[in-house]
């Protein structure tokens, strides 16, 4: 049986302690730390998780308390930039996914679209 499944992996890690996430990412995959500031994309190689992993390394990229940092498969169109969206940044993750999901997944492709940030005290 031919799938057309293409595995992919991202591993992020954040250490608040060290003001650093580490990720690490294989196949179609993008993630961003996004600040005040600027937009970073990170780095994901090319390949087939399990089948054509041809090089894996570990990034590091700057993060701070304001930080967000979102990870998604290739099911949601690469376009998306949170300036266009005034405020979004500062609310919940889980909203922040479900609005870039709503606006920019791809018809007939699955998606997975991870938003982590530091949680505010309570």
């Amino acid at each position: 049986m031919v799938s057309n499944c293409h595995p992919l992996v991202a591993i992020a890690q954040i250490d608040r302690t060290q003001q650093t996430v580490c990720c690490a990412g294989i196949g179609n995959i993008s993630g961003v730390v996004v600040t005040d500031r600027q937009t970073r994309s990170m780095v994901s190689y090319n390949g087939t998780v399990g089948h054509m992993m041809p090089k894996v390394a570990e990034f590091v990229y700057p993060w701070s308390q304001q930080s967000l940092l979102i990870v998604h498969s290739d099911g949601l169109a690469a376009q998306w930039n949170l300036n266009h969206y005034p405020g979004l940044g500062a609310r919940h993750p889980a909203l922040i996914a479900a609005v870039l999901y709503r606006d920019f997944k791809r018809t007939g492709d699955d998606m997975t679209v991870i938003v982590a940030k530091v949680r505010e005290a309570a």
